[in-house]
């Protein structure tokens, strides 16, 4: 054995490790490598683990959780990025690794690339369908604003909608760029929906806006938190996210896309002076049409009037047959009266008053008769009725109990007071209860002797 070789220090498997891993870390400092990710892993820890890959060779990546969550671009099966780190190894499996802080797209091209799987993958999901969409009010009361409060933008918002119809506006501020962009966007929107709680009215409307800007400065709006917090919104959302050429996924989800922040102010309120002109000529033309129909009722009247005569030539022929007719009424009864009169005199030169007394005196006779007939057979039909019920009575006493009790006979009762009318009906020893005429009761003990 070469002697070199046989005087060389012996290490442990950890020594090895460490010495590499030392080795590494000092000939490596922070490096930038691009690559495409491959899989990643999210556990609970909060850690993110990827590959960084090329056609020939992969690399594992390491975000730990405190960078994690401060990542502009966050890591995704096939997307193409620059990752900034630091090499290091880890003993246990005796690989080496990065490291990351940072990622970044690899050019236009990787960003754009993303941006369609995301776009497709919202669209499966049915984020952009117009079934979902609500409709813009017409004339909101209070107007929510999401956006940078510096800048041109929440200036030429808020001047274009105090030119056209004044209303209140609630400016939500927050970056609009940036790694904390997607957050406080998508709490900004979720907040508008919470403002009743602390006593400011929710909007009635929400503009998300921004001025315009490369992929990159308007990446934020393509994030997957803010686009599900315009899609779960339940107040409407109008879009206004950079220049009319630039696009990003919230247009796509947002009630109403607006062109530029300025069209968004325009497409939120109507113009107040022409709601004025429309209401005052909607007012005249409804004047114009009343007095139109007004005229023309009052032209068909006089037609009318006209194609009838005159009310004192209708009445001329009624007025004279009114007039003939109480005349021959006044005729007639004249004539009638004198016929009645004619009539009551003949009438009672026949008629006498000693005829009238004799017929009273008959009446009275018959009166008279009838009276005392009506006496006599009354008197008859009472002494009969009289008659038969003291019969009936003498009959009733001869079949009375009390009569038979008093020629010696008793009633014999048992003690439910049952009438006992044989001696069959008896047992020994029975109380029986003895009445008497005199209705005294005797209560006395059967004693039967050959009852069979």
């Amino acid at each position: 054995m070469n002697s070199t070789i046989k005087n060389t220090l012996e290490l442990s498997v950890s020594e090895l490790s460490v010495s590499i891993k030392n080795l590494i870390e000092d000939n490596f400092g922070y490096v930038r490598v691009k690559g495409e990710i491959g899989r990643v892993s999210n556990p609970v820890s909060g850690h993110v683990y990827f590959d960084l890959k090329d056609k020939e060779s992969v690399i594992s990546g390491i975000v730990w959780k405190g960078n994690a969550s401060a990542l502009e671009v966050k890591p995704e099966e096939g997307l193409e990025v620059v990752c900034t780190g630091k090499v290091t190894t880890y003993k246990g499996q005796s690989k080496y690794q990065i490291i990351v802080d940072n990622i970044e797209p690899a050019g236009l091209g990787a960003l754009m690339a993303l941006l369609e799987k995301r776009k497709k993958a919202f669209s499966n999901e049915g984020l952009f369908s117009n079934d979902f969409k609500k409709n813009i009010p017409f004339l909101p009361n209070v107007i929510g604003v999401v956006t940078s409060p510096s800048g041109s933008v929440i200036r030429d918002i808020i001047h274009r909608i105090n030119d056209r119809f004044p209303s209140q506006i609630i400016i939500w501020p927050v970056r609009v760029q940036g790694e904390t962009c997607p957050d406080e966007v998508a709490d900004a929107i979720d907040g508008f929906h919470l403002l009743e709680q602390s006593g400011i009215p929710n909007p009635d409307l929400i503009i998300v806006a921004r001025g315009g800007g490369s992929v990159e400065d308007l990446w934020g709006f393509n994030d997957e938190k803010v686009v599900r917090s315009v899609f779960r919104s339940k107040i409407p959302v109008i879009s206004a996210i950079g220049h009319e050429t630039d696009n990003t996924l919230i247009d796509l989800v947002a009630d109403l896309r607006a062109p530029t922040p300025t069209a968004a102010a325009e497409k939120s309120v109507p113009v107040k002076n022409d709601l004025i002109d429309v209401i005052e000529d909607l007012e005249s033309r409804f004047k114009n049409s009343i007095l139109r129909s007004i005229q023309f009722r009052e032209t068909q009247s006089k037609k009318i009037f006209k194609s009838f005569p005159e009310i004192i030539n209708i009445l001329k022929n009624p007025f004279q047959k009114i007039d003939n007719l109480s005349s021959r009424l006044i005729f007639s009864l004249k004539s009638s009266v004198s016929i009645f009169d004619e009539k009551y005199l003949s009438i009672s030169k026949i008629l006498r008053l000693s005829l009238l007394s004799n017929k009273l005196i008959r009446l009275d006779e018959n009166v008279s008769s009838n009276y005392k007939s009506l006496g006599i057979k009354f008197s008859y039909y009472l002494k009969n009725f009289k008659n038969r019920l003291n019969l009936s009575s003498g009959i009733l006493s001869a079949l009375s109990h009390e009569k038979v009790l008093k020629r010696g006979f008793a009633i014999v009762k048992d003690d439910n007071l049952s009438l006992i009318r044989s001696s069959k009906d008896v047992e020994n020893n029975q109380n029986l209860n003895i009445q008497f005429s005199n209705n005294d009761v005797l209560i006395a003990k059967a004693s039967l002797k050959n009852k069979e």
